[in-house]
């Protein structure tokens, strides 16, 4: 995530949920976060008042979500900046140049392809053998499914590591929030406004009178007043901007 600290190098289990009519793209993490955060609201219920620990809900490094349309793969990038949810549709097509090199993966016969997207080189190993023409991210299009990508310097890479049939698909708390659809030139105008006010969206929370008695612990155990969480979420903000300049498309970003 740090261009300036390439020792420092983060991991993260990714989901890729296919179905007959498209597919999600989603950090494993979100799945542990919402069956934690059900259960502190039931608790809540029960005790007639909600107070959340967020000590208990493990963050992912992953805030985005990626979902396709099929046959058409039409691509949305989902995302939230200040407490707005955001989505981003996509329709242009990756130009791959196909290779006839090949290599084992995971047991699989896999095929090379490079293109070009978001500012970066990829290069990925497609198989035949799985007649999907998805991938991680927004990485499709291929005769079949894509189990490894990553870009020419090394700095983000998707790499399969195992898959298994559900007999239900699950379906995360937020997939049924409302989003604002934005173009490219739209988000990047939200994105600098959220780098000038990153804490706004817990001063809109406690505006709401459904939250405007929300109790959140710190670690210790404190209960946070909003003036400290506001400190807080800006201070943390302003380290996290700081380290995490090397995002998977460069020209989303700027």
């Amino acid at each position: 995530m740090d261009s300036l600290n390439r020792e420092s190098v983060e991991k993260e289990i990714m989901y890729l949920d296919v179905t007959n009519s498209g597919s999600k793209f989603y950090s494993a993490l979100l799945l542990t976060r919402d069956s934690l955060f059900s259960a502190e609201l039931e608790k809540g219920k029960r005790s007639q008042s909600i107070e959340i620990d967020l000590r208990k809900i493990r963050r992912p490094k992953v805030n985005f979500k990626v979902s396709k349309r099929y046959p058409d793969l039409e691509t949305v990038y989902h995302t939230s900046l200040n407490a707005s949810n955001l989505a981003l549709k996509e329709m242009n097509r990756m130009h791959w140049i196909i290779s006839s090199e090949t290599k084992d993966i995971e047991g699989f016969k896999a095929q090379k392809a490079q293109t070009t997207f978001g500012g970066r080189r990829w290069t990925a190993w497609f198989t035949n053998d799985i007649q999907l023409q998805d991938g991680p991210y927004k990485f499709c299009g291929l005769p079949g499914l894509i189990l490894h990508v990553e870009d020419d310097k090394g700095d983000h890479v998707f790499r399969l590591i195992g898959s298994q049939k559900m007999d239900v698909m699950p379906e995360l708390l937020d997939s049924k929030i409302n989003e604002i659809f934005v173009t490219k030139q739209k988000f990047g105008q939200l994105w600098k406004e959220y780098k000038n006010d990153p804490a706004k969206n817990i001063k809109q929370m406690h505006s709401s009178s459904e939250l405007s008695d929300t109790i959140i612990y710190d670690y210790d155990k404190n209960p946070l007043t909003k003036q400290e969480l506001i400190r807080r979420k800006e201070q943390r903000a302003k380290e996290v901007f700081k380290k995490m300049n090397n995002f998977i498309e460069l020209d989303l970003y700027k």
